[in-house]
């Protein structure tokens, strides 16, 4: 992603706080509700580019601006999908015994005694540590990538596979 694309979801995000600081305020309602169409606008396409940068690392493993996702130790599959199946099915069987996880909603969200959060997710990402607080197989790479892109990807898995 480009640092045009970086500041202009900041800046969605910061429209976004100080008008929902507005709604509370005493402030002109007519204000408010002017500044609410471009926001919501505003929001949707940062939400749109957030999961379209999520599934461009899931399934390719670089960001939407063509840079490659390492981890701390050379990953034995290059991308998420490889592992986890495009759906996030996973199931597929892998050296020393582990099968990759199912990534899909239900699997972590539903069937999860502490769900996956987006935090938690996040966590489980970057430093192989599951929502109950232990380490994951070892056959999962601990990603590297900025704090967006581990948002995205994480925001996506969450939210895209059913």
């Amino acid at each position: 992603m480009s640092v045009d694309g970086i500041a202009v979801r900041a800046a969605v995000v910061i429209a976004l706080v100080a008008l929902s600081a507005c709604g509370g305020s005493q402030g002109s309602e007519s204000t408010t509700a002017a500044a609410t169409p471009a926001a919501a606008a505003s929001a949707s396409s940062g939400a749109t580019t957030s999961i379209a940068n999520g599934r461009s690392i899931f399934l390719t493993g670089k960001d939407l601006s063509g840079r490659q996702i390492t981890a701390q130790q050379p990953p034995m599959f290059p991308t998420c999908a490889a592992c986890h199946n495009a759906d996030g099915s996973g199931g597929k069987h892998l050296p020393g015994g582990a099968v990759s996880a199912d990534l899909r909603h239900a699997a972590l969200v539903t069937a999860q005694k502490t769900p996956y959060t987006l935090p938690l997710l996040e966590r489980a990402i970057s430093t192989g540590v599951d929502n109950q607080g232990q380490a994951l197989n070892p056959v999962m790479p601990h990603w590297k990538m900025s704090p967006l892109d581990l948002h995205d990807i994480a925001a996506y898995v969450l939210t895209q596979l059913k």
